[in-house]
Parts: C-alpha cells; structure tokens; sequence
C-alpha cells in the first residue's frame, strides 16, 4: 500500500512521536523511509544578511543532520531502508516538494503541543503541509 513514507522531523516530541509511527508503519508495509530535516530561513528571510545569521543557520543545520542520523539508526535497527536530507527554505514548502519529487505515498508528522484551553491543535507546518499536500497526511 506505501511504498514509500516520508517523517519530517524538527526535534519536537511530536516528530518523535512521527517517526516511531513512520518506522513501524515502514515496517508493516516494507516501505522506504524517508525523513527530512528543514533548515527554516524564514527566520531571517531567504538569504541571511549577516555572518552571525548564517552561522546561526548552520548550527541548526549542524542539529538538524544529529537528528537525521538519529531516525537512520533507529530505522536501520529494524532493518528499513531509510533515506536522509537536511534541506534550506520554509519548512511546509520544502516537506511538500520533496514528497511530490520522490513519490512519497504517504507523510506521517507529528502534530504540535497543546493549546492554552486544553485541547488539541495542528502545529502551523503540519496544518499547511496537510493543506497543500495532494500526498495523504498521517498527523501523530
């Protein structure tokens, strides 16, 4: 049914939570996994003005590949074929891009917190990516 899935992760629990559900439905259906990490340089607009704002791009670009290596890991303990890639831009861009290029059938993300009221809420990224995905969005 999936041949291919792809976790995006930004180092919140509720990727974690993603990739744990993005591992084990790979493992159901003997997909590739695919995750990705975005560098999201709508911080400082699309290309930073100063080296102190290029060098803070990096360092989360730096945790963003930790990261990858982290889900390869665990994914590679269960025997999944797994692919990696920290990208640059707005994040929900880059996760729909990549999914419509790599023939991803399915996108498993994690959705965000709790509100202030107690009840669940989408995270922004995962509320855009469910919204102009033609790809299914599984949130976590």
């Amino acid at each position: 049914m999936y041949e291919s899935i792809l976790v995006p992760i930004d180092g919140s629990k509720g990727a974690k939570r993603g990739v744990d559900h993005a591992i084990d439905l790979s493992e159901k259906y003997d997909s590739k996994l695919h995750t990705l990490f975005v560098v999201d340089e709508g911080i400082y607009g699309e290309t930073p003005a100063m080296s102190s704002e290029e060098l803070f791009l990096e360092q989360i670009q730096t945790n963003g590949e930790d990261l990858l290596e982290q889900v390869v890991s665990k994914a590679g303990k269960k025997g999944l074929e797994t692919t990696a890639e920290c990208l640059r831009g707005v994040p929900y861009e880059e996760i729909v891009k990549y999914a419509s290029g790599n023939d991803i059938d399915l996108v498993v993300m994690g959705k965000h917190g709790i509100s202030k009221h107690g009840s669940p809420h989408v995270g922004s990224t995962t509320e855009r990516v469910m919204r102009s995905s033609e790809i299914p969005v599984f949130t976590v």
